[in-house]
């Protein structure tokens, strides 16, 4: 595999100029990595009761609505957990069907 060189030719430019140009577009781009690099923020896992005091519901109630499809469990281990963000936005969901049921 051969190599080609090839010249680059810019008129009317200082070096000075152009390696500021390349520096300020360096520095950008490092500071738009460096802001996307940065780590998000993780749902929190919450345990079956903590969903429980949530809803100020019983356990059981908590296990009907996991085999109901309405809260979705994970698994750690021998422990179930859901995610915090799932079980709010099932409330929302069940709420809009109690909505739609009555209506």
């Amino acid at each position: 595999m051969q190599m080609q060189s090839k010249l680059l030719q810019v008129e009317s430019v200082s070096s000075q100029t152009l390696l500021q140009a390349v520096s300020d577009l360096l520095d950008l781009k490092i500071s738009t990595l460096k802001g996307s690099a940065a780590p998000k923020e993780t749902d929190p896992f919450i345990t079956r009761q903590e969903v429980a005091d949530l809803f100020k519901i019983s356990l059981p109630t908590v296990h009907a609505w996991m085999n109901a499809g309405i809260l979705t469990p994970y698994k750690i281990g021998n422990k179930t957990r859901f995610l915090l963000s799932e079980v709010k936005a099932a409330a929302v969901n069940v709420g809009s069907r109690k909505e739609v049921a009555h209506a």
